[in-house]
């Protein structure tokens, strides 16, 4: 009985659209620092922290590493 009470954890591999804003956020610090960075094309190399499901909705993102790779703009 008490099993099925728990939430069971599900790894699931996040998708690019969920992952929009914090990349966009990375972009946006990228181009605080270093303004001549217009093209900021963000590569996510690992996702290894995935995303944890409990039930049905997000209940834990952790943190997760992105890889950047800045376009010098002349």
């Amino acid at each position: 009985m008490l099993a099925k009470l728990r939430p069971k954890l599900v790894k699931v591999r996040p998708k690019l659209d969920d992952l929009r804003p914090i990349l966009v956020k990375v972009r946006s610090e990228l181009v605080k620092l270093r303004p001549k960075l217009v093209k900021v094309r963000p590569k996510l190399v690992n996702v290894r922290p995935k995303y944890v499901m409990l039930g049905p909705q997000l209940m834990k993102v952790r943190p997760m590493l992105v890889k950047v790779r800045p376009k010098l703009v002349p």
